[in-house]
């Protein structure tokens, strides 16, 4: 008796194999199956989205004047193009550029603007990189540096996106109009 139910048992046991594949078997399967039918996905972000400008008009107790006006540059931009599964991100950086006026006692001593081009005309250690790839981040007057000397003194910082990589530089602007720019070595 125990022989029969025993056979009996084995015999349920080779009937119920099917051959079917496990569940997990079954997900990978569906998953790439799903893979191949969506095709390739791109996702597309301009950062920023819109146009965007600042103004600033500052007066300073050494008889200097100055004029910053900061806006986003719609025809030129960084991309960071980056892969997850089937959807390629492409994030388009646009960068900024900064028109300065400063004046002295009323009188216009410098009319500039301040972007890549600028930099690399300024900086002669610049390869081509820095202008494909660095985004301006901000641009200031350095009150406490201008104020007690006859000058004015200008900080800006340009950054790769995505990173903590800068490059930050001052400019020394002089009564006369004359500037220098030097890279600020420490970062605080």
């Amino acid at each position: 008796m125990k022989n029969i139910l025993l056979l009996i048992l084995v015999c349920v046991g080779v009937v119920s194999c099917d051959g079917r594949k496990s569940h997990s078997e079954s997900l990978q399967e569906a998953v790439e199956e799903f893979r191949d039918s969506v095709g390739p996905i791109e996702i597309i972000k301009y950062i920023p989205e819109d146009y965007a400008e600042n103004v600033t008009d500052t007066i300073l107790s050494n008889g200097f004047r100055v004029k910053i006006k900061t806006f986003t540059d719609m025809e030129h931009s960084y991309l960071n193009e980056f892969k997850t599964d089937t959807v390629t991100n492409k994030h388009y950086y646009r960068n900024y550029i900064a028109d300065i006026v400063v004046l002295k006692d009323e009188k216009k001593v410098l009319v500039v603007t301040i972007d890549n081009d600028f930099i690399m005309k300024n900086d002669p250690s610049m390869d081509v990189s820095f202008k494909n790839e660095m985004t301006m981040h901000g641009i200031w007057i350095d009150q406490s540096k201008s104020d007690n000397h006859n000058n004015v003194v200008l900080d800006f910082s340009f950054c790769q996106p995505e990173t903590d990589f800068c490059y930050d530089y001052q400019m020394i602007i002089e009564a006369n109009g004359n500037y220098q720019i030097k890279e600020i070595e420490e970062h605080y």
